[in-house]
């Protein structure tokens, strides 16, 4: 699938520094004006999973609904494709703990399918992903936004 950069797929980073502290607002509420954020539901779930308060997950529904039908769930290939990343991780570094990584798998994984751009605060994660992507002869776009 060819990259669509007017699609952009903020990892969970970005939103957590958006919902604490209006960071990189301008670039998500463009983004939810022009329809061009997609969420992956893994996201939606570390959101939730770090939610402090009653405010917090209040905000993370706020956003859910914001995002409607921008919320994409894991398909089967996804989680077939984030099984050979963690494989060839592992094969190639050694062992390792996919559970550790399995968030970040399926980000980019469903990054790749919907053709965007992963965006995020830190790239040192997904730099790993999008090399081991690379190797299985995908391409991921990832690029970091400061605001």
């Amino acid at each position: 699938m060819p990259i669509n950069p007017t699609l952009f797929v903020p990892d969970s980073s970005i939103l957590i520094s958006y919902l604490r502290s209006g960071k990189y607002g301008q670039f998500i509420l463009a983004g939810l004006e022009c329809g061009t954020i997609i969420l992956p539901g893994v996201v939606l779930c570390e959101l939730y999973a770090g939610a402090r308060s009653s405010d917090d997950r209040a905000d993370i529904e706020s956003l859910r609904r914001a995002l409607g039908p921008h919320v994409i769930g894991a398909e089967v290939e996804d989680w077939a494709l984030a099984g050979r990343c963690l494989s060839y991780y592992s094969t190639r570094w050694g062992k390792i703990r996919p559970r550790n990584h399995l968030a970040d798998v399926l980000v980019a994984v469903a990054t790749l399918r919907v053709g965007g751009m992963l965006v995020s605060e830190d790239l040192g994660q997904l730099r790993r992903w999008s090399w081991v992507l690379g190797k299985l002869g995908r391409k991921l776009k990832i690029r970091t936004i400061k605001e």
